[in-house]
């Protein structure tokens, strides 16, 4: 008894001294270039590496001149969220979307030389910056504003940052955008303090005791940053789609749709994280897919019929609204719509191209890809089993729609068959034309045949 309440004691004890470590820990996290969306990862999983680790405090050093407003918003929200308290550090400049991530601190302290504020959204218009239009101004307005508000800091001034009509007697005239140095912050409320160096904001928030975590970039911020670019995203919709396809139109399953999921995994993982995807654009996707496996498999229409062309539709949706936020400008929705068209329309080419090329081709592929399904049941072969020169010329029916692949009858028998001319409805009568053992190419017989 007395070992086990010792035990008891020192595990007490541990926990107790773990914990009053952690407690005296302060995670340092930089942003030191223009945001996009690897700041959102960095910052989401640098949080809750702080919030794990019960650390007392998260200072986020600013040298930025903003970034991507999307993410800028994101960004804030994370820090709006963060369950232990923040202190913005602006070191050099927290510019544009930067200096909203400080408003949304609970504190900002400025370094010598640091300047807040300049947020006026500006879009890219023929390779030249402009500002945006009256209604995104007014957004990101508000958006300011409901920041300072929670933190009780003067929401005008905010507002003056983003706006060239606020006004601010004394400070700032109509037509010119809020910057702030040190002073003027301090003046105007929002700036709990200078410091020269983290020791000094050490002392500042009493904290001279603390141990410093370092928290640097991983690699999953880099690769979320990558995958988001436009031209990449693009390249993960055309070889996502390609790969589904091919999939559908052969038996079994095998490395083309294992690349496609992964294409198409990775686009929506990546812009998930960045706050971009939502439930309603993986909706889109999946209805769109199903759309499509109804047309391919069970409507009877030789050309790509209604539903094809809805589950198109519904799968540029799912990748337009997963590419696009609230805030984004009507240069990237254009953006977003090229993209988005071209990935569909190499899908569309791919598929004309494997119903004219497949059965020359791509079952051959298979039949090393698939040698599981290929080898097994059906095609499997025995001594008894009749020669190629027995099927060869042997006329049956389609049992089933070829697309190009399906099942034929001859008779009594039911084989698996592929159609040399691609797609061939039900019912349509048939001939082998060619016998390669795990399978048999047929065509459509002719009457004088």
């Amino acid at each position: 008894m007395n070992t086990t309440r010792m035990l008891t004691v020192v595990s007490l004890l541990m926990a107790i001294t773990f914990s009053a470590a952690a407690a005296n820990e302060i995670w340092i996290l930089r942003i030191d270039d223009e945001m996009g969306a690897g700041t959102v990862t960095y910052l989401r999983n640098g949080l809750n590496h702080a919030e794990e680790a019960n650390a007392a405090l998260v200072v986020l050093v600013l040298s930025t001149p903003g970034g991507v407003l999307n993410s800028g918003v994101t960004a804030k929200d994370l820090l709006l969220d963060a369950e232990v308290p923040t202190i913005a550090y602006i070191n050099r400049q927290a510019l544009s979307a930067g200096a909203l991530l400080a408003i949304a601190c609970d504190q900002i302290i400025f370094a010598p030389g640091g300047v807040l504020g300049a947020a006026a959204p500006v879009v890219v218009s023929r390779d030249t910056l402009q500002e945006a239009p009256e209604k995104t101004i007014s957004a990101v307005r508000k958006i300011f504003r409901a920041t300072a508000e929670i933190h009780g800091r003067v929401p005008e001034v905010a507002e003056a940052m983003v706006d060239r009509d606020v006004v601010i007697p004394g400070m700032i005239e109509q037509g010119k955008l809020l910057t702030l140095t040190s002073a003027e912050a301090a003046a105007l409320g929002y700036s709990d303090g200078s410091a020269n160096s983290m020791d000094e904001l050490l002392v500042l928030v009493g904290r001279e005791t603390a141990v410093l975590v370092e928290y640097s970039p991983q690699w999953v911020d880099g690769v979320v940053e990558k995958l988001t670019l436009p031209l990449v995203a693009g390249l993960l919709i055309a070889v996502g789609l390609i790969g589904l396809i091919i999939e559908m139109m052969i038996p079994g399953f095998g490395i083309f749709g294992l690349i496609g999921i992964a294409c198409l995994g990775a686009f929506f993982w990546s812009h998930v994280l960045v706050g971009l995807a939502g439930w309603e654009s993986i909706g889109f996707l999946l209805a769109g897919l199903i759309a499509i496996l109804l047309e391919i498999f069970a409507f009877t229409a030789v050309d790509f019929g209604l539903s094809g062309l809805i589950g198109l539709v519904l799968i540029g949706l799912g990748f337009y609204t997963a590419m696009l936020g609230p805030l984004s400008s009507s240069t990237q929705a254009g953006q977003a719509i090229v993209i988005v068209a071209a990935g569909l329309l190499a899908s569309v080419v791919a598929v004309v191209l494997l119903l004219t090329k497949l059965p020359k081709t791509r079952l051959r592929l298979g039949g090393m890809i698939l040698s599981t399904a290929i080898t097994g049941g059906v095609f499997s072969r025995n001594r008894d089993e009749p020669t190629h020169e027995f099927w060869i010329g042997r006329s049956g029916m389609a049992a089933t729609n070829l697309r190009p692949v399906g099942v034929g009858r001859f008779g009594d028998e039911r084989i698996d068959v592929v159609s040399e001319e691609g797609f061939l409805p039900k019912d349509t009568p048939i001939v082998v034309i060619k016998d390669e053992g795990y399978r048999k190419v047929v065509r459509k017989k002719l009457t004088k045949e």
